[in-house]
């Protein structure tokens, strides 16, 4: 398969991907599907499920939370597993590359929503909302959808066509100052995408339990995963005491009918 046949199924498989965000959350979009996927394009399934499941450890919790965008996973995985399979490298050798093109296209994708999406794309479905046309915001809705995806997809098409010593210049050419404000602003918006998160749902009734969560994690260093065990039980434990309540107070009643 020539290059140029292989750049266009690489574009192929990018839109698939970064079409998740439209079609609903089916999750086909994670590192164990891309990868998979480009091993299908360029001849090596079974290389390419190898190291799509290696990059879906290293983004095993990454998701969108609040406020908090995740680095773009469709193009470092597909970026990543090619390189692996062009050179016949280790599927460790992918997260070398996958991490710094994720995050590189990341910066684009909010650079088009800042620059052209929302002055563009949201400032006409502003107009058509305020003329009533319901119909003109839907389909300005899916044009910036399609922008997006076509945008995106050619970017890593032409990442892939460039080849890996291409992009990684491009990585190195970011100043020193702009990766270090992406590693704080990584270190901050998380934090702050889950803080709007528990504004919203914080009450009476939760509020123990989160920072029941929080002591077990920060002072007695159980895992997440375990605290979320601890709470699965939890929930079980008030699930089955709900239960019994009603189940007593069901019976209760049944007597006081029988003995009037």
């Amino acid at each position: 398969m020539d290059l140029l046949t292989e750049t266009l199924l690489i574009t192929l498989v990018a839109a698939i991907g970064f079409a998740h965000d439209g079609l609903g959350s089916f999750m086909y979009n994670r590192p164990i599907i891309m990868g998979p996927l480009v091993g299908l394009v360029l001849g090596d399934l079974r290389l390419g499920i190898m190291t799509g499941a290696t990059l879906e450890l290293v983004w095993l919790g990454a998701f969108p939370v609040g406020a908090s965008c995740p680095p773009e996973m469709v193009s470092g995985s597909i970026i990543g597993t090619s390189f692996v399979i062009k050179t016949g490298g280790d599927p460790g050798a992918a997260i070398a590359l996958a991490v710094p093109v994720a995050t590189l296209v990341l910066m684009i994708k909010s650079g088009l929503r800042v620059v052209i999406t929302s002055p563009v794309f949201c400032a006409h479905a502003d107009k058509c909302a305020a003329a009533g046309d319901a119909k003109g915001v839907e389909n300005t809705e899916r044009i910036g959808w399609a922008f997006e995806i076509i945008s995106l997809s050619l970017i890593v098409g032409v990442s892939y066509y460039l080849g890996v010593p291409q992009i990684e210049a491009i990585i190195k050419a970011i100043p020193e100052f702009v990766n270090h404000g992406l590693n704080v602003a990584t270190g901050i918006i998380p934090a702050i995408g889950f803080a709007m998160l528990f504004k919203m749902i914080a009450n009476k009734e939760v509020v123990a339990f989160f920072f029941g969560g929080f002591l077990l994690s920060a002072y007695l260093k159980v895992p997440v995963f375990g605290v979320a065990l601890m709470a699965c039980v939890i929930v079980a434990l008030i699930l089955t005491i709900k239960q019994n309540n009603k189940t007593c107070v069901v019976e209760e009643g049944m007597d006081d009918d029988n003995e009037f």
